[in-house]
């Protein structure tokens, strides 16, 4: 497969274009460049040691909350708010909004 005709031209072109632009401002994009590959070898150690030490933080999760009364978990039931029933709720048989706030019969009926 061979490239079109013109496509080393305009790759350089964009090339020059882009060293023109990126030129004045070399020393921000260096440090962003920079800092961004820093953050993410950061996170890839972050999920690398996750990952190698999940059981030991899974058994010192678990360790913590065994250590904790289930007192302290659960939470109080409060007495003073009885269930209510659906049952014993009335429901009127006709409808009872007042006559103004009914929705009008149509017009043209």
């Amino acid at each position: 497969m061979s490239k079109p005709q013109g496509y080393s031209h305009s790759a350089a072109e964009a090339g020059f274009y882009m060293l023109v632009f990126c030129l004045p401002y070399y020393e921000s994009l260096f440090y962003a460049g920079l800092g961004r590959t820093i953050a993410v070898l950061l996170l890839a150690c972050l999920a690398m040691f996750l990952v190698a030490r999940v059981r030991d933080i899974c058994r010192a999760i678990t360790a913590c909350l065994i250590a904790f009364p289930s007192s302290w978990l659960t939470p109080a039931r409060d007495a003073g708010f009885p269930a209510i029933s659906f049952a014993l709720l009335p429901v009127p048989a006709a409808p009872s909004l007042a006559p103004q706030f009914q929705r009008p019969p149509p017009i043209f009926a």
